[in-house]
């Protein structure tokens, strides 16, 4: 069959940043496409953002190449330009089989193939071989009961979901079909501030979380965390250097150091191997970061941790599920990778239930107090299937019919006690007053090397952007000001 997979268009990212802040290749889309063409199937692998196509564009692709399957991709803030081209798909050529998976479905696929006539099929949690699925039972419903993750219509149009897709043994997963997708690696960019040496890209050592934070769609499946064994992460590691000269890797696990043993048993294995690549990874930051540990990281190649903190305020981190999360452990853990010379980034949030005004400062000042060179800071936003999603209405104002999603430009949850004014531009404020400081040019100048040098300039670009924007907002401020005096 001729089948394509692709993430949807999507509006322009609003705010500073812009749009190009993350260009990697898609993980789960390499692997399903793997697992196709090595059934026979001519499959096709789509980015309309990287390649520079509009929807017509994409659409027109579709019906010219008379695709059979369009698998679409999506996320929350995307699910708009998922909903627009399955639609058309369909209603211009009616036998194409549409369908979509995500995390935006985790939770509520039964809900939004129940709401769109034009969805056919929608995969909840992992697809690897969904749609190899689909394709050997030739489309027959009455087989489709056997077909974890999927939602469907049975024979009487009555929705039904399978339940979440888990692929339990990740090792007989092919590497993704990088030789398909629509650019060489080398033309994918990660943001400024995540990566030291080009070319990069994405690798997955694990899937999975064993966390229970209220806002995450990980969560849903249940701390059901598994490996790729640790022999199988440096094969994947070494095609990449050997095929197409790989540099650096972003660790894409939800929490890339869930196991000590295996940190060092990975590092180990780089080093041995001696494969020369800078990495990054997702960390949470507890008692398994020690100094040691991150001594091990640095040698193996790691230069940037990235914790998930998203609040300077105890109280706040109980409402979101980050109880387990202690600020002087996360002030512990900046330290020491200070100290060993890996640079911390965590990520933090504004507006999560339970925030006001004060604790939001809190947040601010606890950041800026960690030796860090950079941050990572959005709006809190529900996302269908979460446990705040069901329960965002105890704590603040929350449109659900509002599935278009901005989690760095504009709050579209408000906590009590606060206006949208208090959180409007507050993510701009918080880039604002971390970077624009002295003692963060001292810090840089102590990170300084060539690969820091040849990033100045992009980076000098964002810096002017929030200077003119945050310049922007206050000039806007004083007029408002000055009309509203008598």
């Amino acid at each position: 069959m001729r089948i394509i997979l692709l993430k949807p268009n999507s509006p322009p990212h609003k705010g500073f940043l812009g749009s190009n802040y993350f260009t990697l290749p898609n993980i789960g889309i390499g692997i399903i496409a793997a697992i196709l063409i090595e059934e026979g199937h001519e499959v096709f692998i789509k980015d309309p953002f990287l390649e520079g196509m509009d929807f017509e564009d994409t659409l027109s692709f579709i019906l010219n190449k008379k695709i059979d399957i369009v698998g679409i991709t999506t996320v929350s803030m995307h699910y708009e330009g998922a909903l627009q081209l399955a639609r058309e798909v369909k209603k211009r050529r009616q036998s194409t089989i549409t369908i979509l998976g995500g995390p935006h479905f985790q939770g509520i696929g039964k809900e939004c193939l129940e709401k769109n006539a034009f969805f056919d099929y929608i995969c909840v949690g992992e697809g690897d071989y969904l749609i190899s699925d689909l394709i050997k039972c030739n489309f027959n419903v009455h087989s489709f009961s056997e077909i974890a993750g999927l939602v469907y219509r049975n024979a009487d149009g009555k929705v039904v979901s399978n339940g979440m897709g888990v692929t339990a043994d990740l090792d007989k997963l092919p590497l993704p079909a990088y030789a398909h997708y629509p650019m060489p690696l080398s033309f994918y960019t990660p943001a400024v501030n995540n990566y030291k040496r080009l070319p990069t890209t994405a690798v997955m050592a694990s899937r999975g979380c064993p966390s229970t934070c209220t806002y995450c769609q990980s969560a849903l499946f249940k701390k059901n965390v598994r490996y790729f064994s640790v022999e199988y992460v440096i094969k994947h590691l070494k095609f990449l250097i050997e095929n197409y000269g790989i540099k650096e890797i972003a660790f894409f696990d939800d929490i890339f150091t869930i196991k000590r043993s295996r940190i060092i048993e990975i590092c180990d294995r780089m080093i041995e191997e001696r494969l020369n690549l800078t990495w990054i990874c997702f960390i949470k930051a507890n008692r398994i970061i020690t100094k040691e540990i991150l001594r091990k990281m640095k040698t193996a190649g790691c230069w940037l941790v990235m914790p998930g903190v998203e609040s300077g305020s105890p109280d706040v981190l109980r409402k979101i599920g980050k109880a387990d999360i202690k600020l002087d452990t996360v002030r512990r853990v900046c330290q020491d990778a200070y100290n060993v010379g890996i640079q911390t980034r965590p990520s933090f949030m504004l507006g999560n239930p339970g925030d006001t005004r004060e604790t939001m400062k809190e947040t601010m000042d606890f950041a800026l107090s960690l030796p860090l060179l950079h941050v990572g800071v959005t709006y809190f936003t529900p996302l269908p299937g979460t446990n705040a999603w069901e329960h965002i209405s105890d704590y603040g104002t929350f449109d659900k019919s509002k599935p278009a999603l901005n989690i760095v430009a504009s709050p579209t949850f408000i906590p009590h006690d606060l206006e949208i004014e208090d959180l409007e531009h507050e993510v701009e404020n918080f880039y604002r007053k971390f970077y624009f400081r002295f003692s963060w040019v001292c810090r840089f100048i102590r990170y300084l090397d060539f690969h820091e040098i040849k990033k100045l300039f992009p980076g000098f670009l964002i810096a002017m952007k929030l200077w003119i924007s945050v310049s922007k907002r206050k000039l806007s401020s004083m007029k408002k000001m000055l009309i509203a005096s008598p």
